[in-house]
Formats: C-alpha cells, structure tokens, sequence
C-alpha cells in the first residue's frame, strides 16, 4: 500500500513538473483584510509612503520579484507576501519551476495597487488548469448535478425517516450547515433544490463557491448560482456579480458583473450597492465608487462605511481628510464591525483626524478584540508592552500577545518567543521559546530564524 501510494505521488509530482507555466487566476482587492495595515508588518517605500501588500497564492517558491517590491518576500506555506510600492504599475516574478510571469495591474482592473490595502494574487499552473477546466471524473464531489440522489427518493439511507415537504428539507440542511456538518447539508439542499427551492440552490452554490465540503468549483457554483438567481434570489445574482468581477468560473467581465450587481440592486439587496461601489473603486474610478458606497451606507452597510472611511485616510477619489473618514469609521464601529473598530483605534493612538487619546484607543481595541480580532489584541498587548496609555505591564502585554498569536497574528510569533526567552512578563522558559521561535520560521520569519541558529537549532 505504501508503495502504491509512493507511486501515485511520483507520478502526480512528475506531471505538475511537467506543467512550467503559469496563470492568472484571479487578482482582487481584499477590503477587510487589515494584514498590510499591521503596525509590526508595515513597510513604506523609500519616500516614507505605505506599501500595499500582495497575498500571492502560489504551489511554488518565489525566487525573485523584478521590482516594486520593499524587504524580503515573506513565505507562508503556499501563500507569499510581498510588499509593493504604490507606484508600481506592473512585477515580475521569477520561480523555483515556473517559468517567470509578468503580471500588469491594469489588466485586472488597477492602474496600481494602493499603499496599505491587501490584495490577493491567485496563480495556477497548466496541470491546475487542466484539471479544473476538464472532465470531472465520475461520481465526483465537483459534479454537482451528478451527486443528487433521485427526486422521488426522500428517505435517508442511514435510516432516517423520509421527508417530503420541501421546507422541512432546507430546515434540516440549514441546521446542518450550521453545525458545519456540511455532508449532510449538501445532501439536503440537494433535494430542497431539485424541487425547485431557490435557497437550496443558492446555498450549494455558496458551498462550491466557498469549499465547504466539497472541492472550490466556481462553474458549478455559477451554475447553482444561476438557477437560484432566475427565480429572484437577490443574493445569488449578487455572488454571480462576484464571480464575474473576480473572473472566477467565467472570464473577468465587469459589464456582466455590473448587470447582476444591479438586479439584485433591484430586487432589494443593499449589500450588492457597496458591491457595486468596490467593484468602481477596483477599476479606479473612485469618484463612482463613492457614489454607490454612500447609497450603501446611507442604509446602514457597515463594509460600506468602511471603505468610505479608508477612501478619506488614504485620498483615494476624495481630498484626504482623516477627520471624515475616522466619522466614518466609527459609524461601523458603533454598529460593531471589528475592522473599523481597529481603524478607530489607530486613528486615536497616532493622533490622526482625532485628539490622541490612548484611553479611547484601547477601548476600542476591546471591543474589536472581543470578536476575536488578531490584530487587536496585538495591539493591546503592545500598549500595555510600552506603557502607552496604561500603566507598563509586561504580564498584561505577554497575555495579548500570546491570544493574538495563537489567533494566527504570526508577527506576534517572535515576540512571544523572545518574551519566554527572556522571562519578560512570563516565566522563563526557553523550551517554550523555542516552540514559539520554530513557528515562526515556518512562517518564514528571518527573526524567528536568526534567534534560533542564536540559541543553536
């Protein structure tokens, strides 16, 4: 068994070697993503201005990014930062067995990317291509119509009583999915849907949409998508808007993007306005971005709110005005929209479009780390870690560092090891140390690995 399996992966390592080029699969704006906003993770560029930063999902090492780029490209298993000035309208990356790719932003709907946004780079090479763009094999997860069982069949295999009513079907599903029990969810909506339930429909195309039990299968989400949307389901038309947008299953098309963004706009969907507003900003024209972001704000869309604030910090389409967008920041806030409640905490503690006030900071800091946000309760740990509004405490500090840590805020990864080294605020404990250290490295933290060859691992 063990040499079959050994075979099976040589001959799969083999054919992805064969496969030396690379695609673009996707190029978006990650709006809720605060990664580059990081205050231990931030880089700027020569002139002092914030980088923007590249997520580049990649099954390879990159070896080199031709320019635009500021510090080391950080690895993390197969994601890859790098950090890239806000001037730059096009890179160039080179690969361990890849041939090199030039990516233009402009071909993806950005003149550049924006200093302190998030974006993600999805790359795909020939044997992906073709093993998503191909046949599916048969009786496969991803064959979506392929696995439902029969119409007229409601009885459960495993001895469950049959169920005939269609809105005891999609109750059944939904409490499963709920529970993240998501085989037998499928197996639910798939009858609800087969009988014409448009929640049903759309709901199985969110769960090949979002890889949830079932391998990501962007046309077979289009098409659940679709039958969903034809019967008025103003959320699938607007994750149709989404695929189109992304180029995810379709090719990139923003007038078709637009066109179902607007039926669903029309059929009531307020969050498909603040949809409408990123696609606008994605393409650089802010000015029509800002026009849909108020109509989705004026209604009360937190994202909305947010990107609102972050077009006022940055002047992104609008005279920068710190004092604007922080009012806008915490208009989310307020509603509890942890992102915007970090915003409003940063804004507090460096003084900016407000009166510094570390006080007001960290209570909003609370509240965003009360949701479990990483980079708040990083935050925290470093207030209390400097004494910055709150009395020195290193105890206090190695506590949020450690939450924020193991809630996967990796640039915490070094400063819990280094505090366990030291016994700052913790007792000393260089196993411990240690343990945080490697994490780090497998993150590909040169600090965590410097300190470990320092501590002869």
């Amino acid at each position: 068994m063990n040499k079959l399996k050994l075979t099976i992966l040589f001959l799969f390592m083999s054919l992805a070697a064969s496969a030396q080029r690379l695609a673009v699969e996707s190029l978006k704006l990650r709006p809720n993503d605060l990664s580059a906003r990081n205050v231990k993770n931030q880089r700027h560029d020569l002139n002092g201005k914030p980088c923007a930063l590249l997520k580049v999902m990649v099954l390879d090492n990159i070896t080199k990014c031709s320019s635009g780029n500021i510090g080391d490209i950080v690895t993390e298993g197969p994601v890859k930062l790098i950090f890239i000035t806000s001037a730059t309208p096009s890179i160039e990356l080179s690969f361990q067995y890849h041939y090199p790719i030039t990516i233009n932003f402009a071909d993806y709907g950005y003149k550049h990317l924006e200093g302190n946004s998030t974006y993600e780079l999805n790359l795909v090479d020939a044997l992906q291509m073709m093993l998503g763009n191909g046949k599916k094999v048969e009786g496969s997860a991803s064959q979506g119509n392929n696995v439902q069982p029969n119409a007229n069949n409601t009885a459960n295999v495993g001895g469950e009583p049959a169920v005939n009513d269609v809105a005891e079907m999609v109750k059944i599903a939904d409490d499963a999915y709920k529970t993240k029990d998501y085989s037998k969810a499928m197996k639910w909506y798939l009858k609800a849907a087969d009988k014409g339930n448009a929640h049903a429909q759309c709901q199985i195309g969110n769960m090949y949409n979002s890889s949830q039990g079932v391998t990501a299968d962007y046309s077979t989400a289009l098409k659940w998508f679709l039958k969903s949307a034809n019967q008025g389901n103003t959320e699938a038309q607007r994750h149709i808007g989404d695929l189109y947008l992304a180029g995810r299953g379709v090719n990139h098309n923003y007038s078709t993007a637009l066109q179902w963004y607007n039926k669903a706009v029309a059929n009531g969907d307020l969050h498909a306005l603040c949809d409408i507003g990123l696609m606008y900003r994605c393409r650089g024209k802010n000015s029509e971005a800002m026009k849909w972001l108020l109509k989705a704000a004026e209604q009360g869309d937190t994202n909305a709110m947010y990107h609102i604030g972050d077009m006022y910090e940055s002047g992104s389409g609008v005279k920068k005005d710190p004092s604007v967008a922080i009012q806008w920041f915490l208009k989310a806030a307020e509603q509890g929209d942890a992102d915007s409640q970090v915003r409003v905490g940063l804004m507090y503690s460096d003084g900016v479009g407000v009166t510094e006030n570390n006080a007001e900071a960290l209570k909003w800091y609370h509240k965003a780390a009360d949701q479990g946000n990483a980079v708040a309760q990083s935050c925290i740990g470093m207030m209390y870690y400097y004494g910055k509004g709150v009395p020195k405490d290193y105890s206090t500090a190695f506590k949020w560092y450690l939450k924020a840590a193991e809630n996967g805020n990796d640039s915490d990864t070094f400063t819990v090891a280094e505090m366990y080294e030291n016994g700052q605020g913790v007792e000393k404990n260089i196993d411990k140390a240690v343990y945080w250290y490697k994490k780090g490295a497998e993150k590909n933290r040169n600090d965590c690995k410097e300190a470990l060859k320092r501590l002869g691992y």
